[in-house]
């Protein structure tokens, strides 16, 4: 058996906020806007990777806040942090833990993206 991961899916307060929010960070395309049972969906690639966007259905409970079991965060491998940390700092990226050394050879930074979501940018040299 063989798995390949083929993307990620969040679900949004505001789905049209969030695709918004990572076209703007990320440059991120919308590569298709469907309905999967009745629920709108939006399908975006972020560089070689794809990320879902659906709002929540309404027979499901409201989200949980504070710390939760389930995904932390998106991990973004960069060329470069302080160039990037710098960059998304411009565009309003609301950084929680600038630039460091997370351990030698690593460098990383975090932000926080719309409904809570954290995500990290990083570089391994």
């Amino acid at each position: 058996m063989s798995f390949k991961l083929d993307h990620v899916h969040l679900r949004c307060q505001d789905i049209e906020a969030a695709v918004a929010y990572y076209q703007k960070m990320f440059d991120a395309e919308v590569v298709a806007r469907i309905e999967a049972r009745g629920m709108p969906l939006v399908r975006m690639k972020v560089g070689d990777m794809f990320l879902a966007f659906s709002p929540k259905r309404d027979d499901e409970p409201e989200p949980q806040t504070g710390l939760h079991w389930g995904t932390y965060e998106l991990g973004f491998l960069v060329d470069d942090v302080q160039k990037t940390y710098e960059e998304l700092k411009a565009k309003g990226a609301d950084f929680v833990i600038t630039p460091m050394e997370v351990r030698p050879g690593v460098q990383a930074a975090f932000f926080m993206a719309p409904d809570g979501v954290k995500i990290e940018i990083l570089h391994r040299d």
